[in-house]
């Protein structure tokens, strides 16, 4: 008789503990229906800048909700920034503060300039001694390190000014809409399909600039005998990127400078950017370094004359104009030569 009553009483336990989860996990079920479901968001879709044919990856947005513009003037068409590296490109952090300045000048009193001569010079690119000038590639901060670029940004925020190409004495400023229109041909309206909203609009455009187009640099500078130094120095007074006209052949009609900076207001701005070392990346230079210490080939094609006119004005043959620019070279370091004696 015991032992049926202790069975009855464990079955009795086993259906309250049975009937009480039951009962709790409706209350759970009840509370999660209840809650209302997450919002799914739309997968990320790689969206192509109709601009410049970059690909750009556009933020998800949740559900129900219209795709914001990623432009600033609210089209709707994504726009390319520079894009800083998230995590570090080497083995140490690279210092982002570019505060270097330029070693001043000595000065030269214009009763101790002995001897001077101002000649000027072509950089070509693609030599083997200018590869530095070839190297399109973003540093860790997001800054392009093609010289033309570094030059096109500095006039586009006002570190320094450019001059017209109509002479290259920086007589007459240009400003930066200018340039603009040189490299890429005037603003015209066309009508375009917002690759994020969908929506057509009417779009001001221009042509994309390719920096890679520039291949020649113009440098004018003048070579001056301290008497007081006794010695040659070199003085550089202007840069200026020379660009191409092509005739409808394909063949190249003129190159011709395409603004003029001048040089010692530069060199600030030259002293912030490295210049790639293809022996050792962890030595580097700056612009600065290089156009100071004279890193570069060129040859010349114009010395002051009386007719203020090039080498290639008078002289035809590629070979020979080469050669009068070599003699003119050996003219300027056979005179420092000749005023000292033995």
């Amino acid at each position: 008789m015991q032992a049926v009553i202790l069975k009855r009483i464990s079955l009795s336990a086993l259906l309250v503990v049975l009937f009480a989860g039951s009962a709790d996990a409706q209350r759970r079920t009840g509370r999660r229906t209840q809650n209302p479901p997450p919002e799914q968001t739309q997968p990320q879709q790689p969206v192509t800048n109709p601009a410049t044919g970059n690909p750009v990856n556009v933020p998800a947005a949740p559900a129900g909700t219209a795709p914001t513009s990623l432009r600033q003037d609210g089209v709707g068409t994504p726009v390319d920034t520079p894009r800083k590296s998230l995590r570090i490109d080497g083995v140490s952090e690279k210092s982002p503060i570019r505060d270097r300045v330029p070693i001043a000048y000595d000065h030269i009193r214009e009763d101790d300039k002995f001897w001077e001569k101002q000649i000027w010079q072509i950089i070509d690119v693609r030599e083997k001694m200018n590869l530095p000038f070839q190297y399109n590639v973003e540093d860790e901060t997001g800054v392009n390190q093609l010289l033309i670029n570094i030059l096109l940004a500095a006039i586009k925020n006002k570190e320094v000014e450019a001059f017209s190409p109509i002479d290259d004495r920086f007589s007459t400023l240009m400003n930066f809409d200018e340039i603009q229109t040189k490299l890429s041909g005037e603003e015209r309206t066309v009508r375009s399909i917002d690759p994020v909203t969908g929506e057509e609009k009417n779009v001001t455009i221009r042509d994309e600039f390719n920096p890679e187009t520039i291949k020649q640099y113009k440098i004018k500078e003048v070579w001056v005998f301290d008497q007081e130094a006794s010695a040659l120095k070199v003085r550089i007074l202007g840069i200026a990127p020379m660009v191409s006209r092509i005739n409808d052949d394909g063949s190249v009609r003129a190159t011709i400078p395409l603004f003029w900076l001048y040089y010692p207001d530069l060199r600030p701005v030259l002293a912030k950017y490295d210049v790639y070392n293809q022996n050792n990346d962890a030595s580097t230079m700056t612009w600065e370094d290089l156009f100071e210490m004279r890193f570069f080939a060129s040859y010349v094609v114009k010395e002051k004359n009386a007719f203020n006119r090039e080498i290639s004005n008078y002289i035809k043959d590629g070979v020979m104009r080469l050669l009068e620019g070599q003699a003119i070279k050996d003219k300027i370091f056979n005179k420092e030569q000749d005023l000292w004696e033995y």
